[in-house]
């Protein structure tokens, strides 16, 4: 699975570091950005501007990607490539939170940049931070509107999570083929014991000794998602299968469901996997045209 995070976590790490009031640790090493391609071959807009890319039409210019990749570091392949993908990915989140009517107000982003300024030590020392790191206001003040308005996207996708949350207790038995999966739902069928059967035959090494045991969990929380469906379709006690994943042939059993609540590492990698999700959509629904 790509990762997606990137925008929100490069820009909490940097926005951390600036309440200390602390140098980022990249500024130090930090050389002239050069232009990733000759801007000569590049597309340019209506006032003549190098483009390096357009998501669903809006422009990203070379200058907005060379600012980017002097916040990263010294210039290389890797970070031109990670600093187009973060642009990539924070036009989509500003047009989808736009699309939401999800929008930070001029007086938000004061609120917000006065407690960052307080935190760094006042307004000289924040001058100081800014300037070390090669930032504007106005380029700060670009970043942490990004950054607020991702945060917000990211609470009104997972606002649900702060109560109870539907989950299941469910077992399964892994198999590398569809015919054994087959021959096992068979003895299933028969009366076999379903944990007997996965001590036995599952290829999940981390369940199998627990008898095929998954624990109780939330939709989000597992990695493949026709197997989440079929776990949240089943009533106690049915069993389910094959059920084909890129792991190999399941046979799920259903054994407890209801409104449980989560423990904090549960609600942290759910709140992640669900934020890059709904990413991972926007990238693929999105017409995305790359010139570099």
């Amino acid at each position: 699975m790509r990762h997606v995070l990137k925008t929100f976590v490069a820009l909490t790490v940097l926005l951390s570091a600036a309440c200390g009031g602390a140098t980022s640790p990249n500024a130090q090493q930090a050389a002239p950005t050069t232009a990733p391609s000759a801007s000569s071959t590049l597309p340019t807009n209506a006032v003549g501007a190098a483009l390096v890319a357009r998501v669903n039409n809006q422009e990203i210019t070379l200058e907005q990607l060379n600012s980017m990749v002097a916040q990263f570091g010294q210039s290389s392949d890797s970070n031109r490539a990670l600093a187009l993908q973060t642009l990539i990915e924070q036009t989509l989140i500003r047009q989808a939170a736009a699309a939401q009517n999800v929008a930070i107000t001029d007086a938000e982003l004061d609120t917000e940049l006065q407690a960052y300024i307080q935190r760094a030590g006042g307004a000289d020392a924040w001058g100081v931070w800014l300037t070390s790191n090669g930032y504007t206001e106005t380029a700060f003040r670009d970043l942490l509107r990004d950054n607020l308005i991702t945060e917000r996207m990211r609470d009104a996708l997972t606002a649900d999570l702060n109560g109870d949350v539907p989950q299941v207790h469910a077992r399964h038995i892994l198999l590398a083929t569809e015919q054994e999966a087959l021959d096992v739902l068979a003895r299933l069928q028969n009366g076999d014991d379903f944990a007997a059967l996965a001590a036995v035959y599952s290829r999940d090494v981390t369940t199998r000794t627990n008898g095929g045991d998954l624990g109780w969990f939330a939709y989000d929380e597992l990695l493949e998602p026709v197997l989440a469906d079929q776990a949240f379709a089943l009533q106690p006690g049915e069993i389910v299968g094959p059920v084909q994943t890129g792991l190999g042939f399941h046979i799920l059993q259903s054994l407890e469901r209801g409104d449980r609540p989560l423990t904090e590492d549960k609600r942290a990698f759910i709140a992640q996997a669900r934020f890059e999700n709904w990413l991972n959509r926007l990238i693929a629904e999105a017409a995305i045209e790359q010139y570099i």
